[in-house]
């Protein structure tokens, strides 16, 4: 993803920086284009077994736009309310800062989509990565439960950004 123009970035020209059996992650931001100073987008694939892992950005609004392919997003609001809704091709979505949210591919092909964020990185959060930031004892302490009664977390030292998705695209009627 060389800029032989300083205006112009060839994104899906780019190795992805993150690529997983469940998805990938091409990144225009400063690291790889410098005259992006408070802008950022990522171009993410998820794979039909893939989803965005559930994460927050504590300062960062994030815009999206769906390429191709069907997903769903879920939202959670302040007052710890859900909404989930359907995406597809030509759709766009809003999530104002610190909303954690998730989006996972329903569909049988890669859900394409193009995400663009306020800030030069954006700093997000992931589930994953917040648990391993402790100790065993230390959320155990914090849940009130004794270290052998918390359930087998993974270890993960980095944002995976993109993983396998556990559940079911339809839950069991």
């Amino acid at each position: 993803a060389a800029f032989e123009d300083l205006h112009k970035f060839a994104i899906e020209k780019q190795a992805a920086p993150i690529d997983s059996p469940a998805g990938s992650a091409k990144l225009a931001r400063k690291q790889f284009w410098p005259i992006l100073e408070d802008l950022s987008m990522y171009s993410l694939r998820v794979t039909p077994e893939g989803m965005r892992e559930p994460h927050w950005h504590p300062v960062t609004a994030e815009l999206g736009y769906v390429v191709k392919g069907r997903a769903r997003m879920t939202v959670m609001d302040p007052d710890g309310s859900t909404d989930t809704y359907e995406l597809g091709p030509g759709d766009t979505y809003f999530i104002p800062p610190a909303y954690p949210h998730h989006i996972e591919d329903i569909g049988e092909e890669e859900f394409h989509f193009l995400v663009f964020f306020d800030r030069h990185t954006p700093e997000d959060i992931g589930y994953r990565a917040s648990a391993s930031a402790f100790s065993k004892e230390v959320l155990a302490a914090t849940l009130g439960i004794p270290t052998e009664s918390l359930p087998g977390l993974p270890f993960t030292p980095e944002d995976p950004l993109i993983v396998k998705r556990s559940n079911p695209v339809d839950p069991p009627g």
